[in-house]
């Protein structure tokens, strides 16, 4: 097992807990890091976990695409994704 020290658990560690869902400044404080552009090295995400983030946008917009469709000049709903610049700024 050449190669394998201590420290490879920490970034074992650190991957596993971003993967589950904390955040990074709770992995930061976790590992003693000062820095967090150092547990952002640490934390590396697997291409699986990777392309499961991506499903989750297509997901979300394959779901959008799937509202009834509106006539023209009919206001789009209050909130959420696509919604009208000047109804989100007042």
């Amino acid at each position: 097992m050449g190669g394998f020290t201590w420290h490879c658990l920490r970034h074992t560690f650190a991957s596993r807990l971003v993967m589950a869902g904390v955040d990074l400044r709770t992995v930061k404080r976790l590992l003693g890091h000062k820095r967090i552009a150092t547990t952002e090295r640490c934390a590396h995400l697997s291409p699986e976990h990777e392309l499961a983030a991506v499903e989750k946008l297509a997901a979300a917009s394959a779901e959008y695409k799937g509202t009834p469709e509106r006539t023209p000049g009919e206001m789009p709903p209050q909130g959420g994704f696509g919604q009208p610049l000047a109804t989100s700024i007042r």
